[in-house]
């Protein structure tokens, strides 16, 4: 949610390749890294499901998402439990693996030094804050592929 002053509190979230900036109001939890069960006949970047309060739930890796290979050793990883961008859909939440804990930082229009737009349909821009880029994943994309396999990642 913005301050008054219009910036963002986000998460800066280390990646393998990368850094990803969110919004801290879409991620529900940081969890420790659980080995995801395997499900048959998904793409590469849907890693499996894990239980999380209860709850199955899907595990996506921005990475493969954005055209690299799947992260080796996930062991040391993290998982960031992002909350459903679309209120009535049936995926409501899902988890993404990161590479470590994320820190705080507020992000406005005035701190990213240098933004690009995305041509990649995960992400919505690339964005460059004290001289450390980042990537800004399109959650609703994210969301509208893992709900074409919700039947199966259930």
């Amino acid at each position: 949610m913005a301050d008054a002053n219009g910036s963002v509190r986000s998460l800066w979230i280390p990646l393998r390749d990368v850094n990803m900036l969110l919004p801290s109001v879409t991620v529900a939890e940081v969890s420790g890294y659980q080995v995801p069960k395997e499900l048959p006949d998904t793409p590469e970047w849907l890693l499996g499901t894990i239980t999380w309060r209860g709850q199955t739930v899907p595990v996506i890796s921005l990475e493969v998402l954005c055209g690299h290979k799947v992260p080796a050793n996930l062991v040391y990883s993290r998982l960031m439990i992002v909350n459903s961008v679309r209120p009535d859909s049936a995926v409501r939440f899902y988890a993404v693996v990161a590479a470590g804990l994320p820190r705080l930082v507020r992000f406005d229009e005035n701190t990213a030094e240098d933004m690009e737009i995305s041509t990649l349909d995960a992400l919505q821009c690339r964005v460059t804050v004290n001289s450390e880029s980042a990537v800004i994943p399109d959650l609703d994309y994210s969301q509208g592929l893992l709900e074409q396999f919700q039947d199966i990642a259930a």
